[in-house]
């Protein structure tokens, strides 16, 4: 058993639905005037889950 593995997988998989959230609320996220698009929560929403699936799976 890797605890590690099953922290960092529940991490990005928290990181995960955070960003889908923004996503999905529409919530503005501004960063020195500029201002970041909801594609790139959708993006990172789905690459941080799939991280954190592979995770799981390598637990196995």
């Amino acid at each position: 058993m890797k605890p590690f593995t099953i922290i960092a997988a529940l991490l990005l998989l928290v990181i995960a639905a955070a960003h889908a959230y923004r996503a999905y609320a529409g919530l503005p996220v501004v960063v020195d005037n500029i201002q970041i698009p909801i594609m790139a929560s959708w993006v990172c929403a789905g690459v941080t889950a799939i991280l954190g699936i592979m995770l799981f799976v390598e637990r196995i």
